[in-house]
């Protein structure tokens, strides 16, 4: 019958163009696991990064049985709770973005080490980490300047550092692959082993070791204690000493100049007695007459000061 369309065909003229359900299903998967290069963390993001491993606890000995995907999880966790706005990053992409800041950490911790053994006299704290940042550079940029300020005076990271220089087999030091790879895995996905029973007790041997060394270290610094009291007390002994030996010698000072007065007094006394008698032995009927009112007064004085009583003055 004209006007109508044959039985099996249609009108449609995209139907021969038209592809299977299934083709179309295979081809649009295929594009979805496709990897795409995600952006980079911001400074931000890294800070909430920072936060959650100062804030996730891992107690190496009791999970021995659980997987670091664990511990990244509840990372990936934390993160998602403070996320900067319009952040959006999966478990995989934290877990790479906080090794790839472990190991940075770990490099520039180690230059900075070096630069405070070195203690140039002269530079401040400031001109240290300049130094470190400038021998970092020298095979990379530093650019989690960021991380460090906030890691370098916590304890945890210190921690961590010692283990990271102590131990091969921690977390998060296998090379991390790029950041695009990181965006594109499955969040649910874990490619990380567990730790080995050998591998968790080795920061317990590394921290024995820390503390074999502090106790050593105490004793040290008690002994030196000692040394440096005993020093002192042999300085007070000195000092006492000395003390005792000049008051000695002022004491037998006081008494030289005693003597050494008496002395003078003695001999002051003999020249008085000397004067004195060749006034006395003066004959006065001898001496001229102006002069001999002058030496009756001086023997009257003289006999007065003596306890006598002077010579008459009266002439001839």
């Amino acid at each position: 019958m004209t006007g109508q369309p044959s039985q099996g065909f249609s009108t449609d003229n995209n139907h021969g163009s038209q592809e299977p359900p299934s083709l179309k299903s295979q081809r649009a998967a295929k594009k979805k696991n496709v990897s795409r290069r995600g952006t980079a963390f911001t400074k931000e993001e890294d800070l909430v990064v920072c936060s959650a491993f100062l804030n996730i606890s891992k107690d190496p000995i009791t999970g021995v049985n659980q997987t670091s995907g664990g511990y990244y999880k509840r990372m990936h966790d934390y993160f998602n709770e403070h996320k900067p706005e319009g952040s959006n990053r999966s478990q995989i992409a934290i877990q790479h973005r906080w090794a790839l800041i472990q190991k940075a950490m770990n490099k520039f911790c180690g230059h900075k080490a070096a630069i405070d053994r070195l203690n140039e006299s002269g530079k401040n704290e400031q001109d240290r980490i300049d130094d470190a940042v400038k021998m970092y550079e020298k095979t990379e940029p530093f650019t989690i300047m960021h991380c460090w300020r906030k890691l370098c005076n916590e304890a945890k990271w210190s921690n961590k550092f010692l283990e990271l220089n102590n131990s091969a087999s921690l977390d998060g030091m296998s090379s991390p692959p790029t950041q695009g790879h990181a965006e594109s895995g499955n969040q649910n996905t874990d490619t990380s082993r567990p730790e080995g029973r050998d591998s968790a007790k080795r920061p317990v041997e590394v921290l024995q070791r820390l503390q074999e060394k502090s106790e050593k270290t105490e004793q040290m610094q008690d002994q030196q204690m000692v040394e440096i009291l005993s020093r002192k007390d042999e300085k007070i002994k000195i000092q006492r000493d000395l003390f005792n030996l000049q008051k000695k010698h002022m004491k037998m000072s006081v008494q030289q100049k005693k003597k050494e007065n008496a002395i003078r007094e003695k001999e002051s006394e003999a020249h008085l007695i000397s004067a004195e008698s060749s006034i006395m032995s003066i004959d006065i009927e001898k001496v001229p007459p102006y002069l001999k009112n002058y030496y009756l007064g001086m023997q009257r004085q003289i006999m007065e000061r003596r306890g006598f009583s002077g010579p008459s003055n009266n002439e001839d």
